[in-house]
């Protein structure tokens, strides 16, 4: 047994916990943890790591850095202000603890002797500051993190091909402000940066970096030649925020700038950093346009700050898979929009959250509690009113389309996003919702075209995503969604989506095997019940164990989520089933919903007469449905 503080490891086990509780770590983090006890209050490199923790696989520093952040949240661990692990930046890692040799425990339970050591004083750059420093501090703070940045960068050894010219990590903005209570602003603002930069066609801008990831880390990883950091202060009705883009290859500072403003001058912020990083990476886009592409669309203070605190709920939302963090960021949209009601940006983030998708495992809605006639309502409200106050004639195509997906006119909806998307080739989201509306309209073809596009630009930016497998799964491209769950579960072994979706693919494409090594390991993660019991209930029935099946099925039968009933339904092939689900959305006020359930390559139109109508009106020629793979036999 290892022990360090409230820390105990049983290595033969395969078991930990932190005063005496159980700790949930899937098997790599434990490796990792278990490698950095042997050796306490050591710097073990990374290379160290990967030779212990990954021996004989080529995998990215992005996999490493995802088992550390597992380990963190399992202990309780905050990456800034480490008690267990502390971050070496562009080194490796050091166990903060010392840890001691003991012999086995009975009961894990019991009472923890030793007491924990003091974390280890922050670095100058981040913690060496006291809400009582000027404002002047705050900007010497952070350009002693700009340089270490800079030399971090210069001084780190790539391999591997040289990195696009006009490519650009961006790791987000830090929070110096007393209390460090404003880093909902800099969340916001660094997705509102790489927003701006997104739009510039020939720019190659990389995910949202996670917190903590040192420079140096992060353009090995994404294989960039430039990176942006940031920081903000907010104190005393003023605003300080510093960026500095440094090129990877030598450490040169291309631009840096430093903001101090009033509260009521934030807003022309985020569009001079976002302006000034095309111009200075000489992109083609016209500096009028550019200017105008990143502005934020409002001149009220209240109303931008509730936006960025969408943003950063959101992409909190998208990081740790919290509901309650999607509900915050829908009331922060309805706020921007309230208060001001020409502000197109936030109409449409609104828009977005109010009529959710029914048949994804991550999707999430605002107004559940209403029908589906108020919900789709309150969409075309908020829609029409992103149309209608777009200053950006491009950002508008996109609004339309979504608009017209709603009402089921398909092919339109193609057109407007293929227009949008020549403007706009880099825009991952966009690439995923036209995967999705040429599946409504029947096109597979296209479906699938996008579904790639969306995954290379996902990749690229270092960012995998579970989603292009599902997309190539209702694309009816089993073999290759198969092969591309192997790949991103390289990339993200702790993904439960990823391994969600990995299964399904597998079992579609006949490797039951293979799926069932996924279940396990999904079995270990925060996946939801219901999810969870309806990946079960595909194994079983492609195990042909139908007594399993049988009881998992009635249990999913109760669930409160239609697309779960649904996609059960369709595995135990209770065809009867199905259609009593959803042949009552079949009537006018409830097609948006019913057409949702179209992306699945087994949806059968011809069941349904007032959908089937609807998208004859559209010329649309649905592809005739598939049979489920793997589902149990009819039963008797």
């Amino acid at each position: 047994m290892l022990v360090a503080g409230p820390l105990r490891l049983d290595p033969r086990d395969q078991r930990a916990w932190r005063d005496g509780e159980p700790l949930r770590l899937g098997g790599k983090a434990f490796a990792l943890l278990e490698r950095l006890m042997r050796t306490p209050q050591r710097l073990v490199t990374k290379d160290e790591l990967f030779e212990s923790v990954w021996a004989g696989l080529a995998v990215s520093e992005s996999v490493l850095t995802t088992a550390v952040k597992e380990v963190r949240q399992a202990l309780g661990d905050d990456a800034r202000r480490p008690r267990f692990v502390q971050t070496v930046h562009g080194r490796g890692y050091r166990l903060l603890a010392p840890t001691a040799d003991a012999a086995p425990i009975p009961d894990p339970m019991a009472p923890n002797p030793m007491t924990p050591e003091p974390p280890a004083p922050e670095p100058a750059a981040r913690g060496a500051r006291t809400p009582r420093w000027p404002l002047f501090a705050g900007l010497a703070a952070a350009l002693v993190l700009a340089v270490l940045a800079a030399w971090a960068i210069a001084t780190r050894p790539w391999d591997g091909p040289p990195a696009h010219p006009k490519s650009v990590a961006v790791l987000p903005f830090e929070d110096l402000s007393p209390g460090h209570a404003d880093q909902w602003f800099a969340d916001g603002l660094t997705e509102e940066v790489l927003s701006t930069l997104a739009r510039t066609r020939d720019l190659r801008v990389a995910a949202r970096l996670p917190a903590g990831e040192d420079p140096a880390a992060a353009v090995r990883s994404h294989k960039v030649a430039h990176v942006l950091t940031g920081s903000i202060r907010r104190s005393g009705g003023r605003v300080r925020v510093t960026a500095d883009l440094v090129r990877t290859s030598d450490g040169a500072h291309v631009w840096s700038e430093s903001y101090d403003r009033t509260g009521g001058d934030i807003i022309s912020i985020q569009e001079d950093v976002g302006v000034h990083i095309a111009q200075a990476l000489k992109t083609a886009t016209d500096p009028a346009k550019l200017r105008a592409m990143a502005a934020a669309g409002t001149r009220s203070v209240e109303a931008y700050e509730a936006y960025l605190k969408g943003l950063a709920l959101s992409r909190r939302q998208l990081d740790e898979g919290d509901v309650a963090f999607s509900r915050a960021a829908a009331d922060a949209y309805e706020e921007a929009r309230r208060l001001d009601p020409g502000f197109s940006a936030a109409h449409w983030r609104s828009a977005q959250t109010w009529f959710g998708n029914a048949t994804r495992v991550d999707a999430r809605a605002s107004g559940d509690a209403l029908t589906d006639k108020a919900r789709l309502a309150g969409f075309f409200e908020r829609v029409d009113a992103a149309i209608a106050n777009s200053p950006d004639a491009t950002e508008s195509l996109k609004y339309r389309a979504q608009r017209a997906v709603m009402q089921l006119h398909f092919r339109q909806a193609q057109r407007l996003m293929a227009e949008y998307l020549a403007a706009r080739p880099r825009d991952t989201s966009a690439w995923e919702d036209m995967a999705q509306l040429s599946a409504y309209a029947g096109d597979r073809q296209t479906l699938v075209r996008a579904a790639r596009r969306f995954n290379d630009l996902t990749l690229e930016a270092g960012e995998p995503r579970s989603r292009a497998i599902t997309l190539l799964v209702m694309g009816a491209r089993f073999e290759e969604a198969a092969q591309l769950s192997r790949r991103l579960r390289t990339l993200r072994p702790n993904s439960a989506l990823v391994l969600y979706q990995g299964q399904r693919a597998l079992i579609w494409s006949g490797r039951v095997s293979e799926a069932r090594a996924y279940l396990d390991r999904l079995e270990t993660t925060s996946m939801p019940h219901d999810s969870l019991t309806l990946a079960k209930l595909r194994q079983a029935c492609a195990d042909r164990r139908l007594a399993d099946a049988r009881a998992l099925y009635r249990e999913l039968s109760a669930s409160k989520r239609l697309s779960t009933r649904f996609n059960a339904a369709e595995v135990m092939n209770d065809q009867a089933a199905v259609t009593t689900l959803l042949r009552p959305l079949d009537t006018p006020d409830r097609l948006p919903t019913l057409m949702q359930f179209m992306i699945y390559p087994t949806f059968d139109v011809r069941t349904y007469p007032t959908l089937r109508a609807a998208l004859a009106a559209d010329g649309v020629d649905p592809p005739r449905a598939i049979t489920t793979p793997g589902r149990c036999p009819r039963q008797g």
